[in-house]
């Protein structure tokens, strides 16, 4: 789940994440939009896209951790 800069924020299904590196990880967002990577250790990341029906959309997380995906 990831959210829309809308007035009303939409749900977005991805599992992936891309950082400025190309790396791509594992993440999910929690019920307030909230962004962690899915692995075992301690990582931290600058992300720029996330992957969305397979394909990379732009993307930021907030001062507050939630992501926002450019999906236009």
């Amino acid at each position: 789940m990831g959210f829309w800069t809308r007035d009303e924020p939409e749900e977005v299904v991805f599992d992936e994440v891309v950082d400025t590196d190309g790396q791509i990880w594992p993440a999910f967002t929690d019920d307030d939009g909230v962004l962690w990577i899915d692995v075992d250790y301690d990582v931290e990341v600058v992300i720029n896209g996330a992957i969305v029906d397979g394909q990379i959309r732009g993307a930021e997380v907030d001062e507050n951790g939630r992501i926002w995906i450019d999906y236009e």
